[in-house]
């Protein structure tokens, strides 16, 4: 009985956890510790309105990691197992009892969340013109004079913060806390056990880490697109760069 009772709040937790996982990646262990991975299941349905306002309180609240960036602005993205998808005449919207606002969307489906109390109140919903479940949402993150075709480690630390508090907010206080208390920590991307993809839009040939004079291969993901950055590695600073160079 003791066994089926951890069982059965231990195997929701970590289901609870991939909620995590944007664009059909996952969160997984690192090579060292023993495996576990768990695969999304929420069929990359968008997120609640309330729930993308705590990835923008994250923002705030981690500004230091990307002290320039202007803004966290969002991006819809084909889930992986999805061949093609047609994406014209896409529109997106904050839809609310008593309102409804437009989101423009720009050239790679990138958007910014307004605030607004009244569609917090009501719990608005995030309301696609086509299925939600063929999409991904995942923040952006900008720093100003970072190099084209290059990311900085710092703007990936705080996607994964933005990240983590949207998850925490759709899957409650419950299954947050059992979760700080099965990694002994509340800064889950910080988390020797877990590693966090970052997608990218296009196929990777490669993603290298650039430290002084060290060029460091990182890990490409199996559908060649996103690639694993060293979030947790204080080794390297957040100015750090990772060059990325797109498959012919």
């Amino acid at each position: 009985m003791r066994f089926a009772v951890i069982r059965n709040t231990f195997i929701p937790a970590l289901a609870a956890l991939a909620i995590l996982a944007p664009l059909g990646q996952s969160w997984a262990a690192s090579a060292s510790e023993p495996s576990v991975e768990v695969k999304g299941i929420r069929n990359g349905d968008l997120k609640n309105y309330r729930a993308m306002l705590a990835g923008l309180d994250a923002f705030e609240s981690n500004r230091a990691l990307a002290p320039n960036a202007p803004e966290v602005r969002f991006w819809l993205r084909p889930r992986s197992d999805v061949a093609s998808l047609d994406t014209e005449g896409l529109t997106l919207t904050i839809r609310a009892d008593s309102k409804s606002i437009p989101l423009a969307l720009g050239p790679n489906l990138d958007f910014s969340v307004p605030r607004d109390a009244t569609a917090e109140d009501e719990n608005a919903d995030m309301d696609l013109n086509k299925p939600k479940r063929n999409f991904r949402v995942h923040p952006d993150v900008r720093s100003p004079n970072v190099p084209a075709g290059m990311r900085r480690l710092g703007d990936l630390r705080l996607e994964c913060r933005v990240l983590v508090d949207i998850g925490k907010k759709e899957i409650g206080v419950f299954y947050t806390l059992f979760i700080n208390s099965l990694l002994l920590t509340t800064e889950w991307c910080n988390h020797e056990w877990l590693q966090m993809p970052t997608p990218t839009p296009y196929k990777l040939a490669s993603a290298t880490l650039l430290a002084g004079d060290q060029r460091i291969p990182l890990k490409i993901d199996e559908n060649g697109r996103g690639y694993t950055p060293p979030l947790r590695d204080k080794q390297y600073a957040d100015d750090t760069l990772i060059e990325l160079r797109a498959a012919e």
